[in-house]
């Protein structure tokens, strides 16, 4: 028999029990005892990591002069030669932006060592950077501990300059370098292993590609040894021995759904890291890595990319909220600074942030409880007590419902949620619901799925005034055991909106939300209002387009190039053209390997400056084109991979080194990823 359970009432009046329960629960001092764990719990080193939930991943190296993602490993040292870096400017701006840590590139793919390392000359020993006397590794770690925040390092397993690599003496130089990070700059946090492994690489000449079993090659079980020796309590991502894992993309999004155990032996495809494993055997959150840009590295053509505040916001959402930690990249620039647009976002985004959460309109709200179980230890006032290590759990109901009674009539858009996990990851299913004006309970208005809540769970929900909040569990492994419940009234943010120009030259805007004004200007035109697709000019034009909620707006500038009805493709039907030039990447275009060259032909010759190639925007999307070259009148005027297009594929311009002006283009497909035999476009643009 269920019963009303007040916080405030005294231990005797929690509810009617049976006569056993009554006897067996006072012969116990201090009540029940807690309900046993379900499942993998975390270690104590795993608590400190998700307490940290947002902290700074920072890639600077080779890659940065080349103006490249993935290095080949060719470039000398020399390239390396940042004139005004200044790694107190990195951490004085992370930790102004709420980072708690920060973690840093020492030696990416291409090989090249940010620290003077005893096991290679490819290192800053051998650039003109303060004459070859550099140390950044030992710079940042020291910089870390001026302001307070934590450190750790990325090193890369797979090394495209090295000589040695896929043979047994990379294996001691790799291990080497493990031993040189972990014992000479200070207490590691967490140690990154990238998954990129094997593939084509300079190899010390040899210009080959080279594979491995990354599982085998790398010996991971013994760098694990060598990484704990100094530093007992480190995090590893990645490799064969991790305590957390990749949230699986690199686009700033965990699972809604998102259990924080997993199973590595039983994984089918990687993708399952964005879920988690109901039944994982291991506990290993997840960590979604996303960077403030396109791109990891800095590229100067991507200034004006730098997300805005309303989307970093959407991102916490996307990430912390749904029971992960949050690694943000910033790419520093060539001088060797983060850049001053990324430092105010990111500045501005955690004042939002702070601003959001700082007022908990359930603190000092009467928490009434269905079932609650015997002791002081689980009272159900435990939920707004503002800490996440004590805890409300029932006796026996696995479904039990949770009153909060307000003072008065708040208005929130924001309810937060935690369990207890040191004991698992339980509660599978919820409902959240509001207090009607004539006492009826409604369900809240909200686009999240109300399953998996972990060590935290935010649910945006429309505004919603009301005087008490029911939580309702719907489905848990075992009696629910939840930490903390809060509500917020979070300041609206417009991030500006997505729009792009279809086959037919038609401007389509589509805004975050059907509440937001959206409007356009073509040029340096006047704004006009946007109720649907407009017609806009063929051939190079800049939109500018803007949301505007009443209480905030955000607009940006779109330039377009070349308009598809100027663009003929060889043998290419109808509805593939329209497909191939519609500005969707989720309209796509797929070829037989054997068709690996397409002939593209304008209408007349013109001037042409770049192209953009947008993979498939599909889930678990194949066939991404991997290496290219592009040929202007059949003379090569652009080659190269499109480097992290597997991990992340995003829309990417290749710039010709100068404007060609041509009638003729031709586009060879040189390599297709994972060697396909097929590949795809979502969407290509001439510019």
């Amino acid at each position: 028999m269920k019963k009303l359970v007040l916080a405030t009432l005294p231990l005797l009046c929690l509810g009617a029990v049976s006569s056993a329960q009554a006897q067996d629960a006072s012969q116990m001092k201090g009540g029940m005892p807690e309900p046993k764990a379900v499942g993998a719990v975390p270690t104590e080193a795993q608590m400190a990591w998700h307490h940290l939930e947002t902290y700074a991943f920072v890639h600077f190296g080779l890659n940065t002069f080349n103006d490249l993602e993935w290095g080949y490993g060719n470039t000398p040292a020399s390239t390396f030669n940042p004139k005004k870096l200044d790694t107190d400017q990195w951490v004085r701006t992370l930790k102004a932006a709420g980072m708690k840590a920060v973690i840093l590139t020492a030696k990416h793919h291409d090989g090249f060592c940010l620290w003077p390392t005893k096991t290679v000359d490819y290192s800053v020993k051998n650039s003109p950077w303060l004459g070859g006397k550099g140390d950044l590794v030992k710079s940042l770690s020291e910089s870390c501990r001026k302001y307070g925040l934590k450190f750790g390092l990325y090193l890369s397993p797979w090394d495209r300059h090295n000589a040695e690599y896929a043979r047994e003496g990379y294996q001691k130089i790799f291990h080497d370098q493990i031993r040189e990070l972990t014992s000479n700059y200070g207490e590691l946090f967490e140690y990154w292993f990238d998954g990129a492994n094997g593939g084509t690489g300079w190899y010390g000449g040899a210009d080959e590609a080279r594979s491995i079993n990354p599982k085998e090659y790398y010996m991971y079980e013994e760098a694990s040894e060598i990484l704990r020796k100094n530093n007992p309590n480190i995090m590893i991502f990645g490799g064969t021995v991790p305590t957390i894992r990749w949230i699986g993309n690199e686009q700033g999004w965990a699972g809604e759904t998102n259990w924080s155990t997993y199973s590595y032996n039983e994984e089918k495809h990687h993708r399952e890291n964005i879920w988690g494993h109901r039944e994982g055997k291991e506990w290993l959150p997840g960590e979604v890595d996303v960077s403030i840009r396109p791109g990891w590295f800095y590229h100067h053509r991507e200034d004006h990319q730098v997300r805005s505040v309303a989307n970093l916001t959407n991102i916490y959402y996307q990430s912390v909220g749904r029971n992960a930690n949050l690694l943000l990249n910033f790419p520093v620039n060539l001088d060797g600074v983060i850049p001053r647009q990324d430092s105010i976002n990111i500045v501005r985004w955690h004042e939002h942030i702070v601003k959001s959460f700082k007022n908990n309109l359930l603190k000092g709200a009467r928490v009434e409880a269905e079932d609650t179980r015997l002791g002081d230890k689980f009272v159900p006032a435990h939920l707004v007590d503002g800490k996440d290590n004590t805890y409300w759990a029932t006796m026996e109901s696995k479904t039990p419902s949770i009153v909060f009674t307000l003072g008065k009539k708040e208005k929130l858009n924001n309810i937060l949620l935690q369990e207890y996990i040191r004991l698992g990851q339980r509660v599978e299913g919820f409902t959240l619901e509001s207090r009607t004006a004539d006492g009826s309970w409604q369900a809240v208005d909200t686009r999240d799925s109300l399953t998996t809540i972990g060590y935290k769970r935010i649910i945006r929900i429309s505004p919603v005034e009301t005087d008490a909040i029911r939580l309702k569990i719907t489905k848990s492994k075992d009696v629910p055991c939840l930490a903390e419940v809060a509500a917020y009234l979070a300041p609206e943010l417009v991030d500006a909106p997505e729009a792009y120009r279809n086959e037919a030259d038609q401007l389509i805007i589509r805004g975050a939300s059907p509440r937001h004004k959206l409007s356009y200007r073509i040029g340096k035109g006047k704004w006009q209002s946007y109720t649907g697709p407009v017609q806009i000019p063929s051939d190079h034009v800049t939109v500018s387009v803007m949301a505007d909620s009443g209480t905030d707006k955000a607009e940006k500038t779109i330039r377009f190039g070349y308009s598809a009805k100027n663009i003929q493709v060889d043998s290419l039907p109808a509805a593939q053209h329209k497909a191939l030039f519609d500005g969707n990447g989720y309209t796509t275009v797929r070829f037989k390997k054997a068709e690996s060259v397409l002939n593209f032909n304008l209408s007349k010759p013109s001037l042409v400056s770049s192209f953009v190639y947008t993979p498939t925007q599909h889930r678990d999307a194949q066939g991404h084109i991997q290496k290219y070259r592009l040929y202007a009148d059949n003379q090569l005027v652009a080659e190269g991979e499109f480097q992290n297009i597997k991990a992340n594929p995003i829309p990417v311009e290749v710039r010709l080194k100068k404007p060609v002006r041509t009638q003729k283009l031709r586009l060879e497909v040189v390599r297709v990823l994972d060697d396909k035999d097929f590949f795809e476009i979502g969407d290509i643009a001439f510019m």
